[in-house]
């Protein structure tokens, strides 16, 4: 059919007889097809480009959360996580029950306190779930109950409830930046410009007007809103930027946070599918070429410039600590300042309004906030915690064409974005003291001096920790700081425990972000190091990390580790199971610490056990060839028992195994196998070995069977059933788990195989 569609269409080109070119069904469907591919193929290869940008971290985060169950660790699993000794084991519960007694004798009125609102406040009972790794949650809960009561602030310190003063280290979340005396200042003036009018709403203040013209001059954008806080800001920005350019997708970036409204968390944290928030690749050619052609979507490319410490990783938080890798940070910002104006340029030729999400960065790096830090403007500017001078609220900076709240031409055509308590006096207030000070010439000179100061103090504390060995190093970006651990290990976390010991006040995201403020004077950092020192010295005095292992190893030990319990929080194993397994595992580590410790016996099973292997699935096809190479290797085996390591017969009826004496019946059995085929053939010669071989094989095998089921039935017998399936699957699994656990891992280990053998006391490598 199609041959002959073709033979109309060549006869048709260059004639003009209407008979020979009349358009038939068929040809119409064919057009029509090849549009819709040409269609399919622009938009399949249009999905692809932009796939390479996409970052389907938020997506497959809150997927796994709906199948990830809870794993709490029993106090055994505990103080092992990380494959630690008994000894170490019992060193890091002493020390933890020492580190909970303090709390309990130091703060019992803070203790108190929080024990007595924890039910009644969520908020709290949030926070102390988000503070440690969740299988490390539970047995935490039962020995700490902290909670921050604090009745007093001077400089950068608090005064809890039971009368102790700390470092504080938590910025207010971003708000303290100038010192919380300062604050008190600009809150007190700020009451005394407004407190005749009270607490008024709707009608404004006329210091309203001051506060406007001070925002438009610091975010150099055309008009100003006021709200109750950054994420109503943000949420207001996103609103307006959908309102003006008719579109409806927004992109952020991989990792940043907007605040909690789940129109810009697409990850963990909000439970409702997000279809118009676009998550690109940080820092990422990939996604400009995305953005450019999704232009036409795209209402707001919105950035967090906070980011540029991490990009494309969450907020570093402890409780997502559970290695070492996961917290990175990077001295990005001049190449962050050079994807900015990448950025901007796209965004510019694209039509495309570029937001600021400066709730945490703005005045935090500079009195122009992340606009003047990295040198680039945006086209909305969003502000919150410090801008109120103390007092909650949130500001919008924009164009004017983007802060339009109505379509003059569509009067019903309306974007709502307002607020009961936005432009409050008391807030207004505080907000002019605060704004007059972030404007003022010296000012600048105190943010420069601050940044150079914590840059110093980081730069000092490093070499600290390098000279005593300590595996800690602070980063900063401006006053902000976070810790990161250049050791392997599962209880990073448990610093934030030992700093608040020491006495730094952390938030609850624990060391993954900190903030200096200019009350921080060089005897506060000078402090803040001493206790930072005396907290990771005791933390690594009392075992928490794990020393005389090779890193590579240790940490690919615990990423090994830590899969294996992730996907057992998937995928719930039955307790017999888990119960049975954990028997095996324990039999096998009976069986190494009796009999393995000569190195010379740990080669014969490695090698034996590599043949076992082999044997497994040749025996499928090679029957005869399998069996002769097992009972090779199984005679090397019991060499190494018998010769290498004597000592171990001994300790033999403590396992499930045979003994001695059944050893030897059993080798002398199969001896005797070959000795009665030859004499049933009445010849010795080689020929008629070679010839009664596969019928000697077989005979093994039988042999094998009865030897091996014997047992079962025996054990099942004299003990039971369960205790019979343990000998047979530790039986069978055996090579893989020796294999596993003798294969040695570095040269050092593989010239203990040569003599001199050095014997040591067997280590729990099963």
């Amino acid at each position: 059919m199609f041959g002959n569609i073709l033979e109309r269409w060549n006869a048709c080109v260059g004639t003009n007889q209407a008979s020979v070119c009349e358009v038939e069904w068929a040809d119409a469907g064919i057009v029509i097809g090849i549009g819709l591919a040409i269609l399919l193929f622009v938009k399949l290869r249009r999905t692809l480009l932009i796939l390479r940008a996409r970052s389907f971290t938020p997506a497959f985060s809150r997927l796994l959360s709906s199948w990830v169950k809870t794993n709490d660790y029993t106090q055994e699993a505990f103080f092992k996580a990380d494959g630690a000794d008994e000894t170490t084991a019992a060193r890091r519960r002493n020390a933890l029950d020492r580190l909970a007694g303090y709390f309990q004798t130091h703060h019992p009125k803070s203790i108190a306190w929080g024990n007595e609102i924890r039910e009644g406040l969520s908020d709290l009972r949030f926070t102390d779930a988000g503070r440690v790794p969740f299988p490390f949650a539970r047995v935490m809960r039962e020995k700490f109950n902290l909670c921050s009561v604090v009745t007093a602030s001077q400089g950068p310190m608090l005064r809890d409830l039971d009368g102790h003063w700390s470092l504080d280290v938590t910025g207010s979340y971003g708000v303290n930046i100038a010192g919380y005396d300062q604050y008190k200042v600009w809150m007190e003036r700020g009451w005394e410009l407004v407190k005749d009018l009270g607490p008024v709403l709707g009608p404004l203040h006329p210091i309203v007007a001051e506060n406007i013209a001070l925002l438009k001059s610091i975010s150099k954008l055309d008009e100003v809103s006021f709200h109750m806080s950054g994420t109503e800001a943000v949420m207001a920005a996103i609103r307006l930027a959908r309102f003006n350019t008719g579109r409806k997708s927004i992109v952020c970036f991989a990792g940043a946070y907007h605040g909690w409204w789940d129109g810009v968390q697409p990850g963990l944290g909000s439970e409702r599918a997000i279809k118009d928030c676009i998550t690109l690749k940080d820092v990422n050619p990939a996604s400009l070429a995305a953005i450019r052609r999704m232009k036409r979507d795209i209402a707001g490319v919105v950035v967090n410039p906070i980011q540029s410490f991490h990009p494309n990783s969450p907020p570093p938080s402890d409780a997502i600590l559970l290695t070492s890798d996961i917290r990175k940070t990077q001295d990005a910002h001049a190449p962050y300042a050079e994807w900015l104006r990448q950025l901007r340029e796209v965004c510019t030729a694209c039509d495309i309004p570029l937001i600021f999400d400066e709730v945490y960065s703005g005045f935090r790096l500079a009195p122009g906030g992340a606009q003047e830090y990295f040198g680039v403007q945006a086209d909305l500017v969003v502000y919150g915690k410090s801008v109120g001078g103390g007092l909650p609220v949130g500001v919008c900076c924009g164009r004017k064409d983007l802060m339009r709240r109505f379509d003059p031409e569509h009067p019903m055509r309306l974007a709502y974005v307002i607020g009961t308590f936005s432009a409050h006096p008391h807030v207004m207030g505080a907000m002019n003291e605060f704004l007059r000070w972030a404007t003022e010439p010296q000012t600048a000179q105190q943010y420069d001096a601050a940044n150079e100061q914590c840059a110093a103090w980081a730069a000092s504390i490093n070499k600290d920790f390098a000279e005593r060995s300590l595996p800690l190093r602070i980063v900063n970006l401006a006053t902000v700081w976070t810790i990161l651990f250049q050791q392997p290990g599962r209880y990073n976390w448990l610093l934030q425990y030992y700093l608040r010991a020491e006495g730094v006040t952390l938030s609850w995201v624990g060391t993954g972000r900190c903030l200096s403020n200019m009350a921080f004077t060089a005897e506060h950092y000078d402090a803040l190091e001493a206790k930072l020192v005396a907290a990771a010295s005791r933390m690594m005095l009392d075992g928490w990390w794990l020393e005389g292992l090779e890193q590579p190893e240790r940490r690919k030990a615990m990423k090994s580790r830590l899969t294996r319990e992730m996907i057992g929080s998937i995928v719930q194993i039955p307790k017999p199971l888990r119960t049975f397994y954990s028997e095996v595992m324990r039999r096998k580590h009976d069986d190494h610490v009796a009999s393995h410790s000569h190195p010379l016996n740990q080669l014969f099973h490695l090698l034996s056990s590599s043949v076992f292997i082999y044997c497994y699935f040749l025996i499928f096809t090679d029957l005869t060839t399998a069996v002769t190479a097992s009972l090779a290797a199984l005679f090397v085996r019991q060499f190494g028992h018998a010769i290498v390591e004597p000592p171990c017969h001994d300790q033999e009826k403590l396992l499930l195994g045979f003994n001695t004496p059944n050893k030897t019946m059993i080798v002398t059995a199969y001896s005797a196998i070959p000795i009665a085929n030859m004499l049933a053939a009445g010849s010795w010669a080689l020929a008629t070995f070679l010839d009664k071989w596969p019928t000697i094989a077989q005979q093994w095998w039988g042999l094998t069977l009865v030897v091996v089921f014997g047992r079962v039935a025996y054990l099942a017998w004299l003990h039971d059933f369960r205790i019979s399936m343990v000998w047979f699957v530790k039986l069978i699994t055996d090579p893989f788990t020796d294999i596993k656990a003798y294969v040695p891992k570095s040269a050092r280990e593989w010239r203990a195989f040569l003599p001199p053998y050095a014997v040591s006391e067997a280590s729990p490598k099963h």
